[in-house]
């Protein structure tokens, strides 16, 4: 299709999918006294429908404005054909009931009956909208790299209310494209993001394996983290100055001031503070901590102690960690670092409503030591340590590497953390003086190789190998095409459902972006326990 004839069908489906969301919300408001939870189900598909028509309206703008790349248009028509259908069925549902109820259909339905049927019908609706807007979030956002000012025009004029989705994806939209300013303040208060070191208590607590540190405010005795990244010495200093390095961490607080905890599984930044030494400086992110989260360990700790994990669990586990690698790329960056240190899981308050506590444990993805903006001059610099090279692709191993860092590479590193929660077994095994891979990964060797890159792509044999041999009967055939995807998104083979492997180039970032939803992240969402 072309991409005019595109843009047409996709707005065509958003006006459907307007008239019968609007109906749907008539009907709703039509039912606030017929039962207390049928009351309380109706408010919730108005507020949901308030927030996913914001969106819809605002991406017909955008069509209008003609700032769509093709490959994100396309999506977008699969998607919201997929809420047009959910919502006409909903419409023609309930229209059913209500002429059942008023026995303008087959027999008159008692009013207690009624009720009842009502009551499923809605939480049927709740959950089908609820659950498209979760898979729609990703390839929303990805609008953030689209470098239009056309795009820029239409979000400010739709903006107005300041937590609304359009408020949202413009404030994210200034940080990523405003980023070449000097100043280091926050774009929205005017205050700097760096903050002294004295707000913090001067004790702090490491959490295991990690570089991450649990802190609390001195003011209202507030937990939060403390994330440790760009340390930068003399010899990098002369790669980059310390004001280049200071800028891309005040850009990075910028983006994760402005995140969902729940949505993007990235926690929300307060500031940094940068701590000043003989031969170096560190960066420090105050990480907010969400209410009702306690009890902070990586993702390695839980795996060490071996604890039997449902694999409802496990899935859950790995889908959040799948949309924070996502989320950080439409952010404009990359991480380098997707390990099982960086991802800290917390434990859930019982007392939450149940819609919060579905899953007992949250994962964040944290630890950016490295990260750095996606079109920015990065260095090739890389160290020797087998415990972070298991995770990093062949190219990209040993001192120097071959290629400049790209979202490929993290998405490569998600391919390992997810064979790891799969078979919930350390790859690392530590004791109290050394680490050693864990056995059954059979890469001794590999790791003992003087030659970097065919250790590492050695290591990608052996773990391609566990994932095809062992995934299927563990978890099915789904979520090990999932892992083999990502462990081959830069090859040249029909295992590569990003199709051109390493000769996918765009200039924002979305194509790599769209492909990486439509084959990892919906089809995590996708699955079924």
């Amino acid at each position: 299709m072309d991409p005019v004839s595109l843009g047409l069908a996709v707005i065509g489906t958003l006006d459907l999918c307007v008239k019968y969301g609007d109906k749907l919300v008539k009907f709703c408001r039509e039912q606030h006294r017929v039962r207390a939870d049928v009351e309380e189900l109706a408010l919730t598909i108005e507020a949901v429908w308030v927030k996913t028509k914001v969106q819809l309206e605002l991406l017909k703008t955008v069509l209008d404005s003609d700032s769509m790349v093709v490959d994100l248009c396309a999506h977008y028509l699969h998607t919201v054909k997929q809420l047009e259908s959910k919502i006409t069925a909903a419409v023609m549902g309930l229209g059913i009931i209500d002429r059942r109820s008023l026995g303008l259909s087959g027999l008159k339905l008692p009013i207690d009956i009624r009720g009842v049927y009502l009551k499923r019908a809605l939480q049927d609706v709740v959950k089908d909208l609820e659950d498209w807007q979760r898979r729609f979030d990703p390839s929303w956002y990805l609008i953030t790299l689209i470098s239009r000012p056309a795009l820029d025009m239409q979000l400010r004029k739709t903006s107005a209310a300041p937590n609304s989705p359009a408020s949202r994806l413009s404030r994210l939209r200034d940080v990523v494209h405003g980023l070449s300013t000097s100043k280091f303040i926050d774009l929205d208060t005017n205050v700097s993001v760096f903050k002294e070191t004295k707000v913090l208590e001067s004790g702090r607590q490491r959490i295991g394996y990690t570089n991450t540190f649990t802190s609390h405010y001195i003011h209202n005795r507030r937990q939060v983290l403390l994330d440790c990244a760009s340390q930068s010495s003399p010899i990098d200093l002369k790669k980059a100055s310390s004001l280049t390095i200071k800028s891309q961490v005040r850009d990075l607080a910028r983006l994760l001031k402005n995140v969902e905890p729940n949505t993007f599984a990235l926690l929300k930044c307060d500031g940094v503070i940068e701590v000043l030494k003989e031969q170096s400086t560190q960066f420090e992110f105050i990480l907010e901590i969400p209410e009702g989260l306690h009890t902070p360990r990586p993702l390695r700790s839980l795996l060490l102690e071996g604890k039997k994990c449902s694999l409802t669990t496990r899935v859950q586990l790995a889908t959040r960690l799948a949309r924070s690698v996502m989320f950080v790329h439409t952010a404009g960056f990359v991480h380098k670092g997707v390990r099982p240190e960086t991802v800290i899981v917390f434990d859930q308050d019982s007392s939450l409503p149940d819609q919060q506590n579905q899953n007992a444990s949250l994962p964040f993805l944290v630890g950016f030591e490295r990260f750095r903006r996606a079109e920015a001059h990065t260095d090739l610099s890389g160290d020797l340590e087998w415990e972070r090279n298991l995770y990093r692709h062949p190219v990209r191993q040993g001192l120097w590497s071959e290629e400049a860092f790209i979202m490929q590479h993290d998405i490569y590193s998600l391919g390992v953390c997810l064979l790891e929660i799969a078979l919930w077994q350390s790859f690392v095994q530590i004791n109290e003086v050394s680490s050693s891979p864990w056995p059954d990964l059979g890469i001794q060797n590999a790791i003992s190789d003087k030659d970097a890159r065919r250790g590492g792509f050695a290591i990608k044999k052996q773990l391609l190998a566990l994932a095809k041999d062992r995934l299927p009967c563990l978890v099915g055939d789904r979520y090990t095409d999932i892992v083999i995807a990502c462990l081959c998104c830069l090859d040249e083979s029909k295992d590569n459902i990003f199709e051109a492997g390493s000769h996918v180039k765009d200039n924002d970032g979305i194509i790599i972006g769209v492909r990486y939803i439509e084959n990892v992240l919906l089809r995590m969402e996708e699955l079924t326990i």
